[in-house]
């Protein structure tokens, strides 16, 4: 393994680690820290360690950067405190 997969392996179980217990939590502030679906972090706190090793090793990340548009006036962190997930928003409106 390569020294990008072994990080991107030790990012992607970090990641998912946190995701896992901030769902056990708390599912809704998970769904909404990490960008998700509901019914994809309720399937991350289910997961067992052993899950999240083996997911962690695809070699791609699964770590979502969001891109970036802040409006003038508006600092970084304001608006990405305030950024919510489309899919999320449109589903709880039904």
């Amino acid at each position: 393994m390569s020294t990008l997969e072994q990080d991107l392996a030790h990012l992607n179980f970090e990641y998912l680690m946190l995701a896992r217990e901030c769902a056990r939590n708390n599912l809704m502030e998970a769904a909404w820290r990490f960008g998700v679906e509901r019914k994809q972090i309720e399937e991350i706190a289910r997961f067992s360690v052993e899950n999240i090793r083996e997911l962690s090793c695809i070699a791609r990340t699964v770590i979502a950067v969001l891109p970036m548009n802040t409006p003038q006036n508006v600092s970084l962190a304001a608006h990405a405190a305030l950024l919510t997930s489309t899919k999320a928003t449109s589903q709880e409106a039904q």
